[in-house]
């Protein structure tokens, strides 16, 4: 197992680390951004002064800029509600933006590369609109990418304000309209709630803890997100201890079409983080698992592209590239999926 896989279940184990080992822990952390997390974990776990000197200044200068791009997330937030509000656009927040707003544990320390929202597909045209005028522009100039965005998928393309340099993510839905699993919008905003003394809403609970799961495992690569298996063990953590939830995720996941990303995400949270997912709970999810093959392939390739393997071992490009190809299996039928492969061939290799 990994040194960093190690500090992350079982911080305290960081006291016996030797200068080389914190060497390449560090390596580690850097390779998946998670230094402001680890750090504010140490510190939680009362092991952070046990830390070398430059170990210790390394991770506070990381939970530092996680603590600046948080204020960035703010600020973006605040000017994409002065945008929307007057048009009657509502917001809903999604990932690392309503963990932040939420002021959940797990947004402590945590990096962001972009700011998710959600608003209704109705009201689509109108927020982008809005957003123009407000200075959130498109960067993605080709013809085909914006089709494949506006015809296929769950967002807008990514935009940017033309004075700061976040990248805003503007959804309509949590996975793309293509794939094999479509949760229905509708379902998540009318369970969703208000946050307290302000203008923005989060998913429920549950729906948090499922788009979380949807994100690594039905839509996403897998790949090096180390990061997205942290915020599902951290979820499961903080959101486990609130009255009945776990009686109803299951429930709420086989509504929303999303049993086996959320199997998958107790099964491999358990086994690489130790997350204390109740026994019932898994065995409940079992109803979810894929088939014999499709089960040990998985569990094959996922611990693979998960666990950091710096500097040890030679990268898992082989596991990685066969997860991406399930990723667009996923996401599209396979007469578009081929089309659109090739035409991403096509466009690297004339590049």
């Amino acid at each position: 197992m990994s040194l960093l896989l190690q500090a992350l279940r079982r911080p305290g184990t960081v006291r016996d680390l030797s200068l080389s080992a914190w060497d390449r822990l560090l390596r580690e952390v850097h390779a998946h951004r998670l230094g402001g997390r680890l750090s504010c974990l140490l510190e939680r776990h009362g092991v952070e002064a046990d830390c070398p000197a430059l170990v210790g200044h390394d991770l506070d200068a990381q939970r530092c800029f996680a603590r600046y791009k948080q204020s960035q997330v703010r600020l973006e937030l605040r000017k994409l509600n002065k945008a929307l509000a007057p048009v009657g656009v509502p917001m809903l927040l999604l990932k690392g933006a309503a963990y932040a707003l939420a002021d959940l544990e797990v947004a402590r320390g945590r990096d962001f590369a972009d700011v998710d929202i959600m608003v209704p597909r109705t009201q689509l045209e109108t927020a982008e609109t809005a957003l123009e005028r407000g200075g959130w522009l498109s960067e993605t100039r080709d013809r085909y990418d914006q089709r494949y965005y506006r015809r296929w998928m769950h967002e807008l393309p990514p935009l940017h304000h033309r004075t700061r340099l976040l990248e805003v993510d503007v959804h309509h839905a949590l996975l793309p309209l293509t794939g094999r699993v479509r949760p229905d919008p509708e379902l998540l905003w009318a369970a969703s709630r208000p946050l307290p003394d302000s203008p923005y809403r989060v998913l429920c609970p549950e729906d948090m803890l499922l788009h979380s799961a949807a994100q690594l495992f039905q839509d996403g690569e897998i790949a090096g997100d180390l990061s997205g298996l942290l915020d599902l063990h951290q979820l499961m953590q903080e959101l486990g201890d609130e009255a009945g939830f776990w009686d109803r995720l299951l429930p709420r996941a086989e509504q929303l079409e999303l049993g086996r990303p959320l199997y998958y995400a107790l099964r491999y949270c358990r086994r690489l983080l130790d997350t204390p997912v109740p026994n019932e709970v898994m065995r409940a999810a079992e109803a979810f698992a894929p088939g014999q093959l499709n089960g040990r392939l998985m569990d094959l390739l996922v611990p693979r592209v998960l666990e950091p393997r710096y500097p040890t071992r030679r990268p898992a490009h082989i596991s990685a590239w066969l997860l991406y190809l399930r990723s667009h299996w996923l996401r599209m039928p396979p007469g578009l999926l081929a089309l659109h492969l090739l035409r991403k061939g096509l466009r690297r290799g004339s590049h």
